[in-house]
């Protein structure tokens, strides 16, 4: 896990608040909640008055006792006997403080000891249970920092607001956003996954760290590779609830380098204002400086177009309340003429349509974006309200395209999918100017009922808003802004020639594109294993397998892999995306450890985890749809030593994931564009089509002594609001 951490090697300050207390000896002390331990054990057995199970918790390194220095790791193991609920998450306290809440195994995360002063530090642990029950007394070790280091260290790094990078020439400044994300999940993941595709020229992370957005949960949740860190070059922050804590957001000014309540910036063409919207800040009315500096501010705007974004939603359906106090806030807005305003909070997407303080439709009021689905956790709508153009309750992001007079926004899941999309028109702007053209179109055949296409997108004042689909001079269809479509109704062997033309919501259209013509294929095969080659040519990577002739179903050669820690696998990514397929392979287990064996995963065009078959540490195949954190396991088992048939269908339009051994059919509802498949716990990721077979064309054996390991933390089933 430390390799995560090298990019965040930074000095963690005391909050600014307590600077003057040279007595502070230690990161973010956050106070805290709960009894101190009871006795000083490394594991520790406790459970409910109740007596209908118990949890064992244990600290497993540092060793007690231990000499540490620099970035060190602490993990923490559980385990129950009885009745249990399962475990929700994990507390870690240092000398008392709380500092770290991890939501799902393996137990483990870094302290940078070198942020500390020296000395003998306590270290504890206690798990919080689905039922609420929290173990006591702690599990508890001690270590000695050994750094060299005397005071705390402050941070007196200067933030400024990123302007971002430069689009391609012709291509518009995108903006990605979300928030609710940062909780070192596989979730967050999948989000910044999703996010770095685009390849935005910004970033606005629209606030929560969790669970208290201490130092150590910057360190560990929000910075390292894979997480949102990866952004911070260009991120424009702005501050959530889950970073304050007692009044104090010691993390959130640390790792944004002293970053102030409110700021504006201007990028692409647009102004861009960040304020603190919680109620430890409360400076939401007049006379306030915040509400002052505001009012300043959009005074000497003189841009065409304004974007504001806070944590608290104005307008809300979902489980967290309205944030009422901000009226004053957006009647400023809205009296400035501010047209889009980003919010995270609730862990949903909802889109509001334009609207004054009261709630009352308003073409002069801006437009509310919530965007809390960045990873950590989904809520629920339980309200509804008319105003609502769109939701959605599912993890994903926000991107807007950045025109003269307007933007498109799309909110797209981890998935892949579109689920909402559109332009805001600058206010006081006119749209009587059509977009530019598509270029560089290609079809492609994807298979014998397919063909893809792809084009550079177009560009408008305001936002393109979609795209015509022209097949052989007649309109096939019109679609959602995107650069990807795939023809999907066309016979085989037949040849078709395409053009497509931008559209925006004023109903101006572009030119077309260039035509490209391409015939369906003949036969439907995309892939083989190729495994008779005696190598792995036909795959894209491949780690920890090799070729063997020793145990084969039929023909002379077949993949095997042995881990002890470090899974195998082999990967083949085709080149186009599928809204169904089919796959099919054989494998072996030649012996198993106390642990389960993932067989194959499916995930989708941005790396997201989709539906993953595994045989369990009981030997049962089983089936777990990744998107809905929902496994089935089936009665059949998978006898060692004995080549099994896999057999599987999934389909983006609904529950046609299936997993065949014998009789037995387990089912899911993924949305796989990007399929994995592998005899190993880890991803390993090969392209299929609609209705056409993959095929292993010799059995895969494997064996496995001990548990595989994750490097980031995919495929665990927790996740926690």
């Amino acid at each position: 896990m430390s390799s995560k951490h090298d990019a965040y090697r930074r000095r963690i300050p005391v909050s600014r608040l307590l600077r003057g207390l040279v007595a502070i000896a230690a990161l973010s002390a956050i106070a805290l909640c709960g009894p101190s331990r009871a006795s000083a054990a490394a594991c520790q057995t406790s459970g409910p008055a109740a007596g209908a199970y118990t949890v064992t918790i244990c600290l497993t390194a540092p060793l007690d006792g231990a000499s540490v220095f620099g970035v060190t790791s602490v993990n923490a193991t559980v385990s129950t006997t009885g009745t249990s609920p399962g475990v929700q998450k994990l507390f870690f306290y240092l000398d008392g403080q709380y500092v770290l809440t991890d939501y799902q195994a393996p137990y483990t995360f870094n302290i940078p000891t070198d942020q500390y002063v020296d000395g003998v530090k306590t270290i504890e642990a206690e798990a919080f249970m689905r039922d609420g029950y929290v173990t006591a007394p702690r599990a508890s070790v001690t270590a000695t920092f050994t750094n060299g280091v005397t005071t705390p260290p402050v941070n007196n790094r200067t933030f400024t607001p990123k302007t971002g990078t430069t689009p391609p020439a012709g291509q518009p400044f995108v903006i990605a956003a979300s928030g609710d994300g940062a909780g070192g999940e596989t979730s967050e993941s999948d989000v910044t996954r999703l996010i770095s595709g685009w390849n935005p020229n910004l970033y606005l992370y629209l606030g929560d760290v969790y669970e208290k957005g201490t130092p150590l949960e910057f360190y560990n949740h929000y910075a390292p590779a894979g997480y949102y860190g990866d952004f911070k070059s260009i991120t424009d922050p702005t501050i959530g609830n889950h970073e304050y804590t007692a009044g104090v957001a010691a993390g959130y000014f640390d790792y944004w380098d002293n970053a102030p309540h409110y700021y504006s910036v201007n990028v692409g063409g647009w102004h861009l204002i960040s304020l603190d919207a919680n109620s430890a800040f409360n400076q939401f009315q007049p006379g306030t400086p915040q509400y002052q500096w505001l009012q300043n501010d959009l005074q000497q705007n003189s841009t065409a177009c304004t974007l504001a974004f806070f944590h608290q939603p104005l307008f809300n359906i979902g489980d967290e309340p309205a944030t009422t106090a901000l009226v004053p806030i957006w009647d400023l807005l809205q009296q400035h003429s501010v047209d889009i305003v980003l919010n995270g909070h609730d862990h949903t997407y909802q889109r509001w349509v334009p609207m004054n303080s009261a709630g009352t439709p308003d073409p002069t009021g801006p437009t509310e974006l919530v965007v809390g689905t960045g990873g950590h956790a989904l809520g629920g709508l339980p309200l509804s309200n008319p105003n609502v153009a769109a939701t959605a309750i599912q993890f994903g992001a926000m991107r807007l395209d950045l025109g003269s007079n307007g933007a498109t926004y799309q909110f797209v899941s981890t998935a892949g999918q579109t689920l909402d999309s559109g332009s805001v028109q600058c206010k006081g702007s006119s749209d009587t100017i059509a977009p530019t053209a598509p270029t560089n179109l290609t079809a492609t055949a994807q298979s014998r009922t397919q063909i893809g296409l792809s084009w550079t997108a177009s560009t408008d004042n305001v936002g393109v808003t979609g795209y015509e689909i022209w097949r052989d001079g007649s309109l096939l269809t019109t679609i959602a802004p995107a650069t990807t479509y795939s023809d999907t109704t066309v016979a085989p062997s037949s040849t078709h020639t395409y053009a497509v033309r931008a559209v925006d919501a004023a109903g101006n259209k572009s030119a077309f594109s260039n035509s490209a013509t391409a015939t369906a294929l003949a036969n439907g095969l995309l892939f083989t294993d190729g495994f008779e080659s005696g190598d792995f040519s036909n795959w894209t990577s491949v780690s920890g397998l090799v070729a063997q002739q020793q145990q084969v179903l039929s023909g002379s050669w077949a993949a095997r892999g042995t881990t002890a820690g470090t899974p195998a696998y082999a990967l083949k990514q085709l080149t186009v995306q599928r809204s169904e397929l089919y796959y099919q392979s054989r494998f072996k287990v030649i012996s198993q450890a106390a642990n389960s064996i993932y067989l194959q995963r499916f995930k989708t065009g941005t790396a997201g985890l989709m539906v993953t078959t595994f045989i369990s540490s009981t030997g049962k195949v089983g089936l777990r749809n990744d998107q809905a954190s929902t496994t089935v396991t089936s009665t059949t088992t998978a006898t060692t030593g004995t080549c099994t048939p896999l057999r599987r269908t999934s389909s983006s339009t609904g529950p046609r994931a299936s997993s065949r051994s014998g009789s037995t059919v387990t089912r899911s509802t993924p949305s796989p564009r990007l399929c994995r498949s592998a005899p190993r716990r880890s991803g390993n990721s090969y392209w299929g089509t609609s209705r056409q077979t993959a095929r292993m064309t010799s059995c895969t054996t494997t064996s496995r002594t001990t548990p595989a390991s994750s490097p980031i933390r995919r495929g665990r089933p927790s996740r926690e609001r």
